[in-house]
């Protein structure tokens, strides 16, 4: 028995340190391969997080998303149980209000570090300072590029590895100009932009501008971009596609006036009408038309075709009313949220009708009065010439020209 007993302290001494080394072993693959919870809540696109959690995979970490509104509300701080980190996308105060009181009962038991990623007000708890501002200036400016810096510098800090070599944060312009094909993404200046894109700031073609959100940049979510800049260029024209905030009231003029002269002949808008006040103050001093593009959130084309309605109830004051009261015209639906990646994508039908139409309105300024051919269609009951009539015109003169 004594032997026996000799043998078995022999083994175990030649044995820990191996159980030791595989114990360190797991506690790290543990840390690299960190859980991650993002919390966020609609107008954020689904579709963002799916392409993050593909490139967290890249760094060994996993990357779940839930929406605030799809939780429960009773939910407690269960939601958080197993996760290394919580993220909150809420880039605005009243995305940020809305989670805080969906999750008013769970928040309290948050124990884990966790990050606020409000654009101008960031909070966090349980990260050092440094790393949290890194963490957010990566993530609010968002693309390819920053995000794969955010996850691995994120990786690094679980699995305790420096953060050296790591590239630093890119940050873009409030407002700039943005091409797919421009290994920077984006331009801070017209000039600058149109000097790449067509040789010069004043272009023979004409250019038709496209006013996006900054966000579509920031969570590679520009299928319905890209297209429209597709199509433009198939048409002959130059496409200027910015973005700006939209509570700027000067905002567009910037981007489309190169030392105040208009460059853009005509204006594609996809962004949400915030100010509406001060967009009809700019539209009416650039003189230029204004037509909308509008995404369609609540399915794909054919649920969109399938639609009574066509557009949400909740879309009408932003997209529609407060549009055409800054001077939008011809307001369409022109995307749809793609299945596959929910990824907010062209109806091809819909799309080539808004290029057409301002690329159309973009060559009529261009023509010749004497070139020009109008036609005026009026309900002529009951039937008589007074039917004619209009506000604040002079019909006659308008009619005549002068």
């Amino acid at each position: 028995m004594p032997r026996y007993l000799a043998l078995l302290r022999t083994a175990a001494r030649l044995l820990l340190p191996v159980l030791c080394l595989l114990l360190l072993g797991n506690g790290q693959a543990q840390a690299a391969n960190g859980r991650i919870l993002v919390i966020s809540t609609a107008p954020i696109q689904p579709g963002k997080f799916l392409r993050l959690a593909d490139a967290a995979r890249g760094h060994g970490l996993q990357l779940d998303a839930r929406f605030a509104e799809k939780l429960p509300a009773e939910s407690g701080p269960e939601l958080f149980k197993g996760y290394e980190l919580v993220l909150f996308d809420t880039p605005r105060d009243h995305l940020q209000a809305f989670v805080e009181a969906r999750l008013a009962a769970a928040l309290p038991g948050l124990k884990a570090p966790a990050l606020w990623l409000h654009d101008g007000k960031p909070r966090w708890q349980g990260l050092p300072d440094e790393l949290a501002r890194r963490l957010h200036c990566y993530y609010i400016n968002g693309g390819r590029q920053n995000f794969d810096g955010f996850l691995g510098t994120l990786a690094a800090h679980l699995a305790g590895r420096p953060t050296s070599g790591i590239p630093p944060p890119i940050v873009f312009p409030k407002s700039g100009l943005y091409h797919p094909d421009h290994p920077g993404l984006v331009f801070a200046a017209p000039a600058d932009y149109l000097r790449w894109k067509a040789g010069g700031p004043a272009p023979a073609a004409p250019v038709i501008a496209i006013a996006l959100h900054q966000q579509y940049i920031a969570a590679e979510q520009t299928a319905f971009i890209d297209d429209l800049i597709r199509r433009i260029e198939r048409a002959g024209a130059v496409p200027l596609p910015f973005y700006s905030p939209v509570m700027d009231a000067d905002a567009v003029r910037r981007m489309v006036r190169i030392d105040g002269r208009t460059i853009a002949s005509a204006l594609i808008n996809t962004q949400i009408m915030l100010n509406p006040e001060g967009r009809r103050n700019e539209f009416a001093e650039l003189g230029i038309p204004v037509v909308q593009a509008m995404p369609y959130r609540k399915g794909d084309a054919a649920a969109w075709a399938a639609d009574s309605q066509g557009i949400a109830l909740m879309d009408v004051p932003f997209y529609l009313a407060q549009a055409e009261y800054a001077g939008v015209t011809d307001i369409q639906v022109a995307a749809a949220t793609r299945p596959s990646d929910d990824q907010i994508a062209a109806i091809a039908g819909q799309a080539d009708a808004i290029v057409a139409k301002a690329v159309r309105l973009a060559r009529l300024q261009r023509t010749p009065n004497a070139d020009k051919r109008i036609s005026v269609f009026f309900w002529n009951y009951p039937p008589g010439e007074k039917n004619l009539s209009a506000s604040f015109m002079n019909l006659p003169r308008s009619l005549v020209g002068t």
